[in-house]
């Protein structure tokens, strides 16, 4: 099986918003999971937010939704 390659933004920002949907848990919840303000990942996923994820957000999020951390962009020559 070949490997995931690394998301781009507009990718991360469709996974983030199907992954929400399908776990039934809002934006905003996930945000202070993050220790975010609550409109963090609603910005992100509107593309009005940054870039990209932290390192740290992206592995979060993948723990929480049990995914690949490379579905959130995650990539080792970001740091």
């Amino acid at each position: 099986m070949k490997p995931i390659a690394a998301a781009d933004p507009d990718q991360v920002r469709e996974t983030l918003r199907s992954l929400a949907v399908e776990h039934r848990v809002t934006l905003s919840a996930l945000s202070r999971m993050l220790r975010r303000p609550s409109g963090y990942l609603s910005r992100f996923a509107r593309g009005a937010g940054p870039l990209r994820l932290a390192i740290n957000e992206q592995q979060l999020l993948a723990q929480y939704f049990r995914v690949d951390p490379r579905l959130f962009g995650e990539r080792e020559d970001w740091e």
